[in-house]
């Protein structure tokens, strides 16, 4: 047979048949009349024999285009009828959503929007897995990667979509920070013992509104922010974490800020997907929901700003 042939030459003939009419196929197909016309020709060149008998008036199968078409047409329906399906499963808001994201990030910003996703959707399950650095969503099979960076975000063949700032600062217990210099500066860290994520040997400040980076000395080097909150509660050395995620020990008198004047710089928050526009009903309705708390985050920020009446 000749290899020219498409897929869709079959439908534009069964299409034809159904609809009664060139003219009638191409509007349910959205495609101009001619290609109609040319997926027919060419589906008669190839099978050698006249499908379709045409005159001004009327048009009627020959044998050998019923023959087709009563082969044929039954395999465009069942498509048809599993398209349909497919579209109905995935508007509908179920199955596994498999999430990744960082500690910190997972434990004080999605914990919520998971939990109030999961009550609104009886038919879905959550799967979170606890990441650090970057991950492939396509590659490790999440519907969801939420990555933390410092810098700019690596090229990928993912969808990246920049959802959130993490402000942070450095801490240390109050009998810690008794003991540093009145005028610390960034550059007395190269002293003093930190905690810190693995591979850290510098760390960034913003003085002056620049970027300045000052080696450190790690005590003790894990991805865990809540062995670093640990370390730094039993005053092992100053730890770098979220302003969240600390904010309850600070209240209380257990951890001090350090170096406030000098706060790093915030890490940015990026949503990986793997596809930009076929993202089933279960993601669009997460990602909403994850929008709608960085909406309210930001206003309740904007509303603590405000000056008093």
């Amino acid at each position: 047979m000749n290899e020219t042939i498409q897929w869709n030459d079959w439908e534009a003939f069964c299409c034809v048949v159904e609809q009664g009419t060139f003219t009638a196929a191409a509007e349910q197909l959205d495609c101009p009349k001619s290609r109609v016309s040319a997926a027919v020709a060419r589906l008669e060149s190839a099978i050698g024999s006249k499908l379709l008998q045409r005159t001004t008036r009327r048009m009627r199968l020959t044998d050998a285009g019923s023959a087709v078409y009563r082969d044929v047409a039954p395999l465009f329906a069942r498509l048809r009828e599993i398209r349909q399906e497919t579209l109905a499963r995935e508007e509908r808001v179920q199955g596994v959503l498999r999430i990744a994201a960082p500690y910190e990030f997972g434990a004080q910003q999605l914990g919520g929007v998971i939990c109030r996703t999961l009550a609104a959707h009886p038919a879905l399950d959550v799967k979170v897995e606890i990441s650090q650095g970057m991950v492939d969503p396509i590659r490790d099979g999440f519907d969801v990667a939420f990555v933390a960076v410092d810098a700019d975000l690596p090229d990928s063949g993912t969808v990246a979509r920049r959802i959130y700032h993490v402000e942070r600062g450095l801490f240390a217990a109050p009998a810690l920070a008794a003991g540093l210099p009145l005028q610390l500066q960034p550059e007395d860290l190269a002293n003093l013992p930190t905690l810190t994520t693995p591979g850290d040997g510098m760390w960034e400040f913003i003085r002056d509104g620049e970027r300045v980076a000052v080696p450190i000395r790690p005590r003790m080097q894990t991805a865990n922010a809540e062995l670093r909150l640990q370390g730094a509660l039993a005053g092992l050395g100053i730890a770098r974490l979220s302003l969240i995620y600390c904010e309850a020990e600070v209240a209380q008198g257990r951890l001090v800020k350090v170096l406030p004047d000098y706060p790093p710089p915030p890490l940015r928050v990026f949503a990986l997907l793997p596809d930009r526009r076929l993202q089933p009903q279960k993601v669009r309705v997460f990602m909403e929901a994850v929008e709608a708390m960085m909406a309210s985050e930001l206003q309740d920020r904007n509303d603590a700003a405000a000056p008093g009446p």
